[in-house]
Formats: C-alpha cells, sequence, structure tokens
C-alpha cells in the first residue's frame, strides 16, 4: 500500500487511539470488573491475562501504552518478577494493583520502578489519575537524563556520526542518513536510505548516544530521525519518514508535534 493511500482521507478517520492497558489478574471475577472499569473509563484494555506466560507474550506481540499488574500473581513468575522482565524487555508505565499493604511488600515493589502503586479494591477515580499521571510523566521522560559530569569516550568522537561494526569492519554512519531505529530486545537496527544496518545494542543503550534533539521516540521501540518526516497524520497515529509509513503511540504524539515547525 502507497503512502499517499495510507495518508487520504484524513478528516473522516475516528478519532485518537485510546491507552491501550495490558491487564495482568489471576483473579477471573476480579479481572473482569477491572477490565469493564477501565472500558467504562475509556481505555482500551489487552487481556486479560491470568500468568506470566501469556503476559510476556502479549507484551511482546501487542501495542501495549501501560501495564496494570497484579502482585500476587500464582505461578513460578510473581508479578514483581513478571514487573522485572516486562521492563527488562522495553520500558513502558507500570501500575501494581494488589491486596499486599504491608511495608515489605511496598518496598520491594518500589525497587522495580513502578508508576504506582495501588491496593484492591480498584477505586476508578483513583486508577483514572493513576493512570494520567503514569502515561504523563512516561511520555515526558522518554530519553535518558544526560549524565551530570559525561566522560569522553568512543561514543563522543564525533558529533555528526558514530561507527558501526558490521562484517568485522568499523563503517562510519552519518546520523543525518538515519532515517529510523527499531528496536528488538537487545539489538536495533538503523535504517538508511537503501538498507539496514544491525547493531547489538539496545534502545536504552543507544539512546544515550544518539543526540536528542535530532531524534524522536514515536513507539516504544521506535526512533525516527525529525530531519526525515515527510507527513505526519495524528488521527490515523501515522508518520512518513522518507519511503516509510510507521506507527505512533499515542503516548508519543505530542512530543513529537512538539518537534515539528507547524504553519497554519
Amino acid at each position: 500500500m502507497s503512502s499517499s493511500l495510507l495518508f487520504a482521507d484524513i478528516d473522516q478517520q475516528p478519532a485518537l487511539a485510546a491507552v491501550r492497558v495490558l491487564v495482568v489478574e489471576d483473579e477471573p471475577l476480579y479481572a473482569d470488573q477491572v477490565e469493564s472499569m477501565l472500558l467504562g473509563m475509556g481505555y482500551e484494555t489487552v487481556g486479560p491475562a491470568a500468568s506470566a506466560q501469556v503476559a510476556m507474550a502479549l507484551y511482546r506481540t501487542e501495542p501495549i501504552d501501560l501495564v496494570l499488574l497484579d502482585i500476587g500473581l500464582r505461578g513460578p513468575t510473581n508479578g514483581l518478577q513478571l514487573a522485572e522482565q516486562l521492563l527488562a524487555h522495553s520500558p513502558v508505565p507500570l501500575i501494581f494493583l494488589t491486596s499486599f499493604s504491608d511495608e515489605q511488600t511496598f518496598q520491594l515493589a518500589q525497587a522495580v520502578g513502578p508508576a504506582a502503586y495501588l491496593t484492591k479494591p480498584a477505586v476508578a477515580d483513583t486508577l483514572h489519575r493513576a493512570i494520567t499521571l503514569a502515561v504523563k510523566n512516561f511520555a515526558s521522560s522518554t530519553w535518558p537524563a544526560p549524565d551530570a559530569s559525561p566522560q569522553p569516550g568512543p561514543a563522543q568522537a564525533a558529533a555528526d556520526s558514530v561507527f558501526v561494526k558490521e562484517n568485522g569492519l568499523l563503517e562510519k554512519v552519518h546520523l543525518r542518513d538515519i532515517f529510523s531505529i527499531v528496536a528488538d530486545n537487545k539489538t536495533c537496527s538503523l535504517t538508511l536510505a537503501e538498507r539496514s544496518i544491525p547493531v547489538r545494542m539496545s534502545m536504552r543503550e543507544l539512546a544515550r548516544i544518539l543526540p536528542a534533539e535530532r531524534f524522536v521516540q514515536i513507539q516504544r521501540s521506535y526512533f525516527v530521525n525529525v530531519e526525515h518526516i515527510e507527513r505526519l497524520d495524528p488521527t490515523r497515529l501515522l508518520v512518513q519518514v522518507g519511503k516509510q509509513v510507521l506507527p505512533v503511540g499515542r503516548l508519543y504524539l505530542p512530543e513529537l508535534i512538539s518537534r515539528l515547525r507547524t504553519i497554519g
């Protein structure tokens, strides 16, 4: 499908997609209650997942904006362990929803770095506010904060280029030639005009090298070069970068728009 067809009839498209929440809860009745509550507040739900295995499978295959996770998940992998696995795979705002209110469990959960810690039963207003803050704070902290005292090294050798190891050689790649970056677990692909170059680095590691003023995140696993953006459809959540038409996560749309010089 051509990019012109993908971007046709913008005014006739539906409103922006809702935040997609992965619900991880092994109590079927309570999972249904939480799902109904989220749908009533205008969110989309993924799952519910009753096990860590199902949750991870959904997380890897579905676009997820936020995870609502029960700490007391039964099975070989509990909620705290699952949270660490999810965040290690790729960052996303995560809210614990649990019946544990003791200080020890809270301290263990706090170490994982959740966006919020809520006790059951969930209250609609409290949950909505927690999700709103989690989404807002995550979207505003996409890029890692720069080190207070950056140390000189190979990564700072040239501000406008990087050297990429490929087939045993170090190849110089100008940042202006990179159209997009796609992450897959601990590997990233740099998309150039005519080819892609695999890099054995996680997105978080690579983001510390690439200049934030040139690249902007459009989804959990995508960065694009602002200079190569041709068109943006904020309704269908699509952006054209060179010949690529890529999906834009709703959480990242405000930052993307703010990076574009617009008139009219």
